[in-house]
């Protein structure tokens, strides 16, 4: 006699690590987001749904898994503060439904650089240059590393995110002068690094 079997629901699983890019120590409390672009009546969506989420545990460790959609690719987000966010899309033909999908990632730990700029005695003409160099950029509240000028009256403090564990380098011009000044300031990580300016 024939027979039938009612198959079970086909699932993603994902697992992985995440890992301080410093220490190589496992990072804890990390948000781990999978969304996915779901194939809809013959049409890819302009935007990604929730699949899963978790959070790392003490050994850096998640597992996320969700059901089965046609999808045409995922976007893993991994977050946790004073850490730089992480994405990862992944195309669906890399996603396997018969094991599970391992990551190994690497977070990098901020590092803040606050400068503390100030003319004591300003004259309308006074042109002062700060030129900033091996900042991060791209990213919120990142540098560019580039030239800004600056004229007149001047007393501002402004402060860019950075990578921890590394040297920044500026120069500092008084251009009215035509005076220079090279220097560095090495980014303790998770911490605020004051440099101040007087001319």
């Amino acid at each position: 006699m024939p027979t039938s079997c009612k198959k079970g629901t086909i699932q993603y699983d994902f697992d992985g690590v995440v890992k301080n890019s410093l220490t190589d120590a496992p990072v804890s409390g990390v948000d781990v987001t999978i969304s996915q672009k779901i194939i809809q009546n013959g049409t890819t969506a302009d935007g990604y749904s929730l699949g899963g989420s978790a959070n790392t545990d003490a050994a850096g460790s998640f597992a996320i898994s969700f059901e089965r959609e046609m999808v045409t690719e995922f976007l893993l987000e991994f977050e946790k503060d004073n850490y730089f966010p992480l994405e990862i899309v992944e195309s669906s033909a890399n996603v396997s439904t018969e094991n599970i999908n391992s990551y190994t990632e690497i977070l990098e730990p901020q590092s803040w650089v606050t400068f503390k700029i100030k003319n004591s005695f300003p004259n309308d003409d006074d042109h002062f240059k700060l030129v900033t160099q091996t900042f991060r950029e791209g990213c919120a509240d990142c540098a560019e590393n580039k030239t800004t000028d600056f004229f007149g009256a001047l007393d501002t403090t402004f402060t860019y995110a950075t990578t921890a564990g590394e040297y920044v380098k500026f120069t500092y011009i008084n251009v009215t002068i035509t005076d220079s000044d090279y220097d560095s300031v090495y980014t303790t990580p998770f911490e605020e690094n004051v440099y101040s300016i007087t001319y």
